[in-house]
Parts: C-alpha cells; sequence; structure tokens
C-alpha cells in the first residue's frame, strides 16, 4: 500500500479512538442526583368543587403545596406546567411562615398516582423573586377525610 493510504487509515483509527473515548467519558460521568424530600399527600378539592389531590413538602422552614385538580388516579407518568393559564389543572404556591403564599412557576412530574402506594415524583419550580427549588419528593398518604361540593 501506498504511504499515503496509510496516513489515512491511521488518522481515520485515531479519529475513531477519540470518539469512542469521548463518548465512554459522556456515558460514564455521574449527574448529582436531586435531593429527595419527604411530603405528604391528601385528597383535596377543587375550586369547582370536583377531586383533587395535594402534595405538601416541606423546604427549609416553609412549605411548598402542589394541588393537582384531578382525581388521583393516574397510572403513568404525567407532568403538570405551573400556573396554568386555564385554571383547571392545578397551582403550585410556597406557603411563606409570614404573609401571602407566592405562586410558583415551573412543572411537576408524578410517576403515577393511586391511593395506596406512595407517590413519587419531580418538580423543578421558581418564584417570582427567581428563587429555584427542584428536587424529588416521596409523599405519603395522609388519612384525612375531604368532602367537595
Amino acid at each position: 500500500m501506498k504511504l499515503r493510504t496509510w496516513f489515512f487509515m491511521a488518522i481515520g483509527f485515531i479519529t475513531l479512538i477519540s470518539l469512542i473515548s469521548a463518548w465512554f467519558k459522556f456515558s460514564t460521568r455521574t449527574q448529582g442526583a436531586a435531593q429527595v424530600f419527604p411530603a405528604t399527600v391528601n385528597r383535596d378539592c377543587a375550586p369547582w368543587d370536583g377531586a383533587a389531590f395535594t402534595v405538601s413538602i416541606p423546604f427549609n422552614g416553609l412549605v411548598m403545596d402542589i394541588s393537582v385538580y384531578q382525581s388521583p388516579d393516574i397510572r403513568f407518568p404525567i407532568t403538570f406546567s405551573f400556573p396554568d393559564q386555564t385554571g383547571r389543572a392545578g397551582r403550585a404556591i410556597m406557603i411563606l411562615p409570614v404573609g401571602l403564599p407566592e405562586e410558583l412557576s415551573g412543572s411537576v412530574t408524578f410517576q403515577r398516582v393511586e391511593q395506596r402506594s406512595p407517590v413519587e415524583g419531580k418538580f423543578d419550580l421558581v418564584t417570582n423573586t427567581g428563587q429555584q427549588y427542584k428536587g424529588r419528593f416521596i409523599a405519603e398518604w395522609r388519612n384525612e377525610i375531604v368532602y367537595c361540593g
């Protein structure tokens, strides 16, 4: 073979090894796991007295309330975006020690919601002042009785 052919084969081989090495480093890189917060979940009522549920997550002396205005019977992963422009999906607020609650914007994902098992999900929410709250939660059901209507 000619010298030029060997040269191009060597360049191709070096490029291939570099790409494999970069892929390996990228695929094995450990990503920081989001903090898991203990939470509670309870049945609730939507503003029009329909079925709903609320997840409450204590967060550094504050409480994040995520209300979803539908029955707590979600079998597949679902993401809700807040604020909800239609007012039909739910709301996310931060309950402060003093003053009015602060509305949160962003998204909340639930893996599934069933009353017989803990509710798992993740949140990525921001206050109007830019404070970001991000993490995962595992919520245990509370046995409060709620009457709507």
